[in-house]
């Protein structure tokens, strides 16, 4: 028996140089790309122009806390002035790009260190995120699959627009606590991993609610190992209970945010943090039941009975759950300007078939490895299961929402690495089948398909097929030099459209009635009356905002043909370009916008 102690430390030095061999390796791939990025979009990011209108607004933010701002106040203040708008956003996402900031600040000065957090975070994010990958890639399918998923994983387009330079909004936070919640259930069973697998778990619903199906994907999966297996996965069951509990409590505590209303089941609120500790409450109860249930259908019954009477209470509890995110939004709102957020809209709704092949191609492609898996290695199905679950569900939410790809085109990296793979083995030297693997199993490939195809077949494919995105006002209007030309105005009150308010707010000092977020209800409202009524009639709007300044982009509301179905409107007067009295029109440079000084 004395070889058993040598045989496990020479299984913990591979492990241990294993995990280095990943680490570097992703850390130089995350770097190369990164800078690839930064290098791309330097024009805009120098200026601090970030890539997404979330990506504007969380600086905004964070600028705000560093400033002064409370750590439980999320309140917006220069949007819907002077009160401020509610936002949605948790602090957690904060926390690395504020540290970042004050970091570099005495090194960089403050631009300097904005500029290297913007750059900095997203890459940070990134390298987590390949590591994870050929962690899980290695669990599942051995060691030679961790360097193809760290090469998947950096090609999984559209997912990795979230780990873009400037992209510092939450959804590649989101991404990287849902890889370690799933490499949390790879591993052996047992208290800690349970543990691991809640905390990374209660952090993301913290941080938001984009993955609730994806955490619900892994809770069943945990569940179901349960079932089968009973009193070995009890402690992984109560760790998650615990995980879930413990990291759940000192944010009820201390960092839950001034709007703290049942009537919310957007965010971290009430009805969020409760069902959360019901389920760790639930899933406690089960573990300690454990070994009065004899069986799987004893443990089958118990569970689905108590996970149907957490559900119900809390649904009763907190009626809002039931009428999603957007349920208080006013109905106009959820028919005119819901609808036309990107990412909310399904991968059908997309222009064109070359925009669908783009952003759900990955997706249907890791929903056909989720079923080869499942028929190829139906005995290995504990080390697949969370992750095919995950890319599963994604691939369901892609149906109906594009957000789906943020988390299950990344997260497909590991899971296609087994296919690449076995293409490899399957025929050796058979250079065709193992392109085909690749470039089915990488997201870029199936990006650059669309724009190969129109190139080569043009008269097939047509102009109307083109493989970029349209172009929005955003895009046209938001240049550094444009801002600036804003900025050097009297600070004031501005209404302008949802398209380009977040941009305003964090590139000048200026403040904005609406923005494209859903909490601030009546300022988004009263941006729509103002643009769609007449001129006469928003001025009684204008006043009552004490607003200063109006901005234009020409394209502005036009996704719901805004100047045919209002000709009398201010927006169709602008889109025609002339302005009403009392407007006087201030020069900008080097920008589309356009930019009145309005009567008071």
């Amino acid at each position: 028996m004395e070889y058993q102690p040598v045989e496990q430390e020479v299984k913990q030095r591979q492990r241990t140089r294993s995990i280095g061999r990943d680490l570097l390796l992703a850390l130089a791939v995350a770097a190369v790309l990164s800078l690839c990025w930064a290098v791309r979009d330097w024009a805009n990011l120098s200026h601090l122009l970030l890539p997404d209108s979330d990506d504007m607004m969380r600086l905004a933010q964070v600028r705000d806390w560093l400033g002064g701002q409370g750590i439980n106040d999320w309140t917006q203040y220069r949007m819907a002035p002077p009160f401020g708008a509610p936002m949605h956003w948790s602090r957690v996402n904060d926390f690395g790009i504020a540290g970042l900031i004050l970091a570099f600040t005495p090194l960089l000065g403050r631009h300097g260190a904005e500029l290297a957090a913007v750059l900095g975070y997203p890459a940070l994010l990134f390298s987590a995120h390949l590591f994870l990958s050929a962690r899980l890639a290695r669990r599942i399918w051995g060691a030679e699959a961790a360097l193809i998923a760290v090469v998947l994983g950096a090609v999984a387009y559209p997912g990795t627009t979230v780990f873009a330079a400037g992209r510092i909004d939450h959804h590649a936070l989101q991404v990287v606590l849902t890889e370690v919640a799933v490499l949390a259930t790879v591993a052996r069973a047992g208290l800690a991993s349970g543990a691991v697998a809640g905390i990374a778990i209660a952090l993301g619903l913290v941080v938001g609610l984009e993955t609730v199906p994806q955490v619900a994907a892994i809770i069943a999966v945990i569940f179901a190992f349960w079932v089968v297996r009973g009193r070995i996965e009890s402690a992984r069951l109560a760790g998650v209970a615990l995980g879930l509990a413990a990291t759940t409590v000192p944010f009820v505590m201390l960092l839950r945010p001034t709007l703290w209303s049942a009537s919310l089941c957007d965010a971290f609120t009430p009805a969020t943090s409760n069902a959360t500790f019901a389920g760790a409450g639930a899933m406690a109860t089960l573990a300690l039941l454990t070994p009065r249930l004899g069986n799987w259908r004893m443990r089958l019954a118990v569970g689905a009975a108590l996970g149907s009477i957490t559900l119900a209470v809390v649904l009763r509890a907190y009626p809002a759950c039931l009428a999603g995110p957007y349920g208080a939004v006013d109905p106009f709102l959820r028919r005119e300007f819901i609808p036309h957020i990107d990412e909310a809209n399904s991968v059908f709704a997309q222009p064109s078939m070359a925009r669908m092949v783009q952003l759900g191609g990955l997706m249907l492609a890791a929903c056909a490895g989720v079923v080869w898996t499942a028929l190829r290695y139906p005995a290995r199905w504990r080390r697949w299961a969370a992750l095919a679950a995950v890319v599963g569900i994604s691939g369901l939410v892609t149906l109906a929402q594009v957000r789906g790809t943020y988390v299950g085109a990344p997260l497909s990296a590991a899971l296609l690495s087994g296919v690449v793979l076995a293409a490899r083995h399957r025929v050796p030297n058979n250079a065709a089948l193992l392109a085909g693997a690749w470039l089915g199993c990488a997201g870029m490939g199936w990006y650059a398909a669309p724009i190969l195809a129109e190139k080569l077949l043009p008269r097939t494919v047509g102009p109307a097929s083109g493989g970029a995105a349209p172009t929005l006002p955003r895009t046209r209007c938001n240049t550094a030099e444009g801002w600036e030309s804003v900025n050097s105005y009297a600070p004031g009150v501005v209404m302008t459209s949802t398209s380009i308010a977040a941009d305003l707010t964090a590139a000048t000092g200026m403040s904005t009635v609406g923005a494209g977020y859903h909490r601030n209800n009546r300022g988004n409202m009263d941006l729509y009356r103002y643009f769609l009524s007449p001129p006469t009639r928003g001025a009684v709007i204008a006043r009552a905002w004490h607003v200063r300044y109006v901005a234009y982009c020409p394209g502005d509301f036009e996704e719901m043909n805004a100047s045919a179905r209002f000709p009398r409107s201010l927006v169709a007067i602008l889109a025609r370009g002339h302005a009403p009295a009392g407007f006087e029109q201030l020069p900008l440079r080097g920008t589309r916008l356009r930019f009145y000084r309005i009567a008071p």
